[in-house]
This record gives C-alpha cells, sequence and structure tokens, in this order.
C-alpha cells in the first residue's frame, strides 16, 4: 500500500472516529491533526521523496541548490537559450546521467551521450511525450506524427516518408527559391515605401516577417496554395495563426492546459476561450477543405497516372501514396502538425541566424562573397537543390547556427514502465528533459571552443557522434522534415544576404525567449541596406 492509500484511510478513519465518539475530541486538536495529515502528502512528495527515498537522489545534481518549492526551474528560465542545462552537464562531466528538479521539486532526469543513445534508439517507445504536453500540444497541432507513440507512430511515419523524400523535397526547391525572390522584393518595397524611394536603407522587423513567409512557403509547398500572409499578415488564416503562437505565456497555457483537460471547460465563453476556440476552428476549416478538394481531383483522374512536377506538394503524394488509408481526419491531423510546427521552427532558426550575422560582420561578408560569385546573375539563377547546395559556405553557417541555438530548446519523455538506462533504475512515471543544446555544446565532443559560432567548424572539424548534433534529434522519432526545413533556412538567407547588407543599430540589445520556440521579445529590427547590383 502507497503513502496515498495510508494518508488517505488514514483521514477517512478521522472522520468515522470524529463522528462516533460519544465524548467528542476538541475541534481545536482535530482540525490541526485533519490539516496535518492533509499536508503530509505533498510534504512527502515534494520533500521528502526526491532527497531521501528515489531511487534517483543519488545521481549527479546542480550546485545551486534548488528553491523550496520551484526546484531549479528559476535558473534555466533566466537562461533562455538553454546554456544553463549546458553549465550543469559540465559541472558533472562524465556523468551519463544528471537529475534536477523542477516545480513543485518534480524529478527530471537529463540524460547525456550514451544514455541519450539508448532513449532515442533502442528505447525510443519506452520515453513516451507526458501526458501533459501531449494534451497541450494536440489543442494547437492536431494528433498528429508528433503525438504519436509505438506502433501507430511506425505506420505513420512509415505513410508520410514518400512525401519528404530526398526527390520529392528537391522537386519543391522552385516553389522554395521563388517565396524567397518574393521576400526580397517586398523587404525592397517597404523600405522605398518608409523613405519615399529616397533610401536604399530601412528597418524591418524579420522575426515578423520570416514567420509569415514560412507561412506561405509551408502552404504552398504542402498545399499547393497562396497564403499571402506576407503581403496581409491580417487576414483571417493569418491572425488565427498568431492567436495560435501567442497563448505561449504561463497563464495561456494554463488556459489551454484548463480546455483539454476540463470536460466542458472550453465552452465557457471567456475571451481566452473564445479566441483560441475560433482560431482552432479556422485553421482546421482551412485545412479540411484544401483536403476535399484534392480529394475530389484525385477521383476524377486515371489513378495509373503519376502527378507532375507542377502538381508535387507534400498533400498530394499523401494522397497519392497512402493506398486510400488515409481519412479527410487523419489527414487533418498530419497538415496541422506539419504546418503549425514547420513553418514556426524555420522562422525562428532564420531569425536566429540572422542576428549572428549581424553579430559577426566578417562571417556575412565571406558568405555574401560566395553567393555572388557563384551566382553573379543573382536569384534569378537559382532554381535547382544542386544550386543551392553548392554553396559550402552558406551549409556551414546554417548547420553553425543550428548548432549553437537549436529554435526548440528541451523535449520531455516519459517512462511508460519501470526500466532501466544505462544501468539506473529508472521508475514508471519518470520525466526526462532532453536538451539538444546540451549536446550540441558538449565540450567533449565538439572540443574547447564548443560555445563559440564558428562556421568552418564544419570543415572536417565537426563532432563524429551521431548524438552530437540533436537539433532534429536522432533514432526512429527524428524530425520528418528536417531536409525541408534545412533547404528552406538555406533559400531564405542566401536570398536575404546576396541581397541585403543586415545591421544591427548601433547599442541595440536584444532579450529572447523561449516559447513554442526560440524567440526575440518584441521582434528583432534590423538595418537593411539593399544592394541593388544582384
Amino acid at each position: 500500500m502507497g503513502l496515498s492509500s495510508i494518508l488517505t484511510l488514514a483521514a477517512a478513519g478521522s472522520l468515522v472516529l470524529y463522528s462516533r465518539l460519544r465524548a467528542p475530541i476538541s475541534a481545536v486538536v482535530f482540525y490541526p491533526l485533519l490539516i496535518l495529515i492533509a499536508l503530509c502528502k505533498p510534504l512527502y512528495y515534494y520533500q521528502i521523496y526526491p532527497f531521501y527515498i528515489s531511487p534517483l537522489r543519488r545521481l549527479p545534481a546542480p550546485k545551486q541548490k534548488p528553491y523550496l518549492f520551484y526546484g531549479h526551474f528559476p535558473y534555466n528560465t533566466a537562461k533562455a537559450d538553454g546554456s544553463q542545462m549546458v553549465e550543469w552537464a559540465r559541472e558533472n562531466k562524465g556523468s551519463d546521467l544528471m537529475i534536477k528538479f523542477a516545480i513543485a521539486n518534480s524529478e527530471r532526469l537529463v540524460p547525456v551521450p550514451r544514455a541519450m543513445h539508448e532513449v532515442l534508439q533502442s528505447k525510443c517507445y519506452t520515453y513516451v511525450k507526458p501526458p501533459f504536453i501531449s494534451v497541450m500540444l494536440k489543442a494547437v497541432a492536431g494528433d498528429g506524427l508528433l503525438l504519436a507513440e509505438g506502433d501507430l507512430h511506425k505506420h505513420q511515419r512509415k505513410l508520410l516518408m514518400p512525401a519528404f523524400s530526398f526527390h520529392h523535397i528537391n522537386t519543391l526547391v522552385p516553389v522554395i527559391t521563388d517565396e524567397a525572390r518574393r521576400l526580397v522584393d517586398v523587404y525592397r518595397q517597404r523600405i522605398a515605401l518608409a523613405s519615399d524611394g529616397k533610401s536604399d536603407s530601412g528597418t524591418i522587423d524579420v522575426n515578423e516577417s520570416l514567420s509569415s513567409i514560412t507561412l506561405d512557403v509551408i502552404y504552398r509547398a504542402g498545399l499547393g496554395l497562396s497564403f499571402n500572409a506576407l503581403e496581409d499578415p491580417h487576414n483571417e488564416l493569418s491572425t488565427a495563426y498568431r492567436t495560435v503562437f501567442a497563448a505561449t505565456g504561463v497563464a495561456d497555457q494554463f488556459m489551454m492546459l484548463c480546455q483539454t483537460m476540463i470536460p466542458g471547460f472550453k465552452y465557457i465563453p471567456i475571451p481566452s476561450n473564445i479566441k483560441l476556440q475560433q482560431a482552432r476552428q479556422v485553421i482546421w476549416k482551412f485545412a479540411n477543405d484544401a483536403i476535399e478538394a484534392k480529394l475530389r481531383k484525385f477521383q476524377n483522374r486515371d489513378m495509373s497516372e503519376k502527378l507532375n512536377d507542377s502538381e508535387i506538394d507534400i498533400l498530394n503524394i499523401m494522397i497519392e501514396e497512402g493506398n486510400g488509408e488515409w481519412t479527410v481526419e487523419t489527414m487533418a491531423d498530419q497538415l496541422a502538425t506539419f504546418l503549425l510546427a514547420g513553418h514556426e521552427t524555420s522562422a525562428a532558426a532564420t531569425t536566429i541566424a540572422l542576428y549572428y550575422l549581424c553579430k559577426h560582420e566578417d562571417i556575412q561578408a565571406r558568405l555574401r562573397n560566395e553567393i555572388r560569385t557563384h551566382f553573379p546573375d543573382g536569384l534569378a539563377s537559382i532554381r535547382t537543390a544542386a544550386d543551392v547546395e553548392s554553396l559550402k559556405y552558406l551549409n556551414n553557417v546554417v548547420r553553425e547556427v543550428l548548432r549553437i541555438i537549436p529554435p526548440v530548446i528541451v523535449s520531455l519523455r516519459m517512462a511508460t514502465e519501470d526500466t532501466v538506462l544505462v544501468g539506473q533504475p529508472v521508475p514508471k512515471g519518470t520525466i526526462l528533459l532532453l536538451s539538444p543544446t546540451v549536446m550540441n555544446r558538449s565540450t567533449d565532443l565538439w572540443g574547447a571552443d564548443a560555445d563559440e559560432f564558428n562556421p568552418d567548424r564544419w570543415d572536417g572539424h565537426q563532432a563524429t557522434n551521431n548524438m552530437a548534433f540533436m537539433t532534429f534529434f536522432q533514432g526512429p522519432r527524428s524530425c520528418i522534415g528536417r531536409r525541408f526545413a534545412e533547404f528552406e533556412i538555406k533559400a531564405l538567407l542566401l536570398a536575404i544576404i546576396g541581397s541585403f547588407r543586415v545591421g544591427m543599430e548601433e547599442g541595440q540589445t536584444v532579450e529572447w525567449k523561449t516559447k513554442v520556440t526560440y524567440r526575440p521579445v518584441g521582434g528583432l529590427p534590423l538595418r537593411l541596406t539593399s544592394l541593388t547590383d544582384w
């Protein structure tokens, strides 16, 4: 019998005893006793079990003492880029596992190289997304591949793999490069409009505009539809996406959790419920309408006839290669995951890249020189994947950006059963904190300069351990859209750096926070100077 059952019986027994005794116990004694019994459970779980009883209690831990109720959480939030986790891992160098404490001193097991391999490879379906994470993600990203587990995940990934194959992503290259050229045109129009055509330089919030253009890319490549979020960021669908991604503060996350876990809560007509529900309905209706239109086209065509290149988009490939296994609902869930998560991470990574290129003007100048040397006739001459991949230094810059600051700083997993991880017993329900930053900036894997932004490290000096680069994770649950995302980031950077000199104002500071992804607070206004000779 567990402590929880014992305390419940003790409380019930006290009530029975109190009601049956002929000589009543004084309330001065009884009620404090009842309160004490009620407090024993949280005291046990929050202050006794983690430090004196848990089988994980002897694992290495941060030197900083956990706060009474908040654990190590305040230390993490003070360094939103994941560098606090990196420091803790270095304090416990040589360990495969580390323990830290979250709110209420709940345990978080932090695996590093050898343990990470076990979590993501041989036991990837033993460790799943915790329920409290799944319900929040499902509310905004659908019930797609991101949340599937076990055999369902294997089956869905198998069905989706053709849509993300090397061949099909290469076929989408003209779509992505067209959108990158459109971004350059819009930037030049905005600069000209702001100065009445008198200046070739202007300030643009790249954080906002990159969110818009990646939505346009994802809709055109994913559904074959023009979205036009860049020109009209306030249209109904754009507004719906902003509403969903704005719901990332603590209060908003609490409300979202209430919506998904408390029956009927989402129907309470409070402003946050109404706005979020309306935004979801707009996104899902758009996805469903697009799917139904595609299905009607497929019903009226000869199924032996293959798609031509102009018809290639992710939804078309899903339908063609799905052998009739997709329903409208399951396709809508997969698209919601891809459309929401895909555009957000690419936008965040490109924003981070521009920030680093502003901080390292020599690297920016070298990258621009490579772009212009290889393609002296400008963006219009870049049409194929091979064209983009031929830019060796661009590849290095993008990899280094994704290494130094992953767009997604942390991911959680939960043990579904009592298990063992690198020899350490792990009780069922234990939460694992997977930190790409810890791996990406490990001095054991990357050398003493792991914290430095150095694209040249990718010229044969990079880490060789396959767990060293964890931005897209590894193993059966690695990001299925990795190639698409990397190519999109390269195309956007190629277009922007080839067409503009990008900089920050003197003394400009930028505060960053982790919401869904790592983002600048209040946007990232940068000074863009148009280089019209390209």
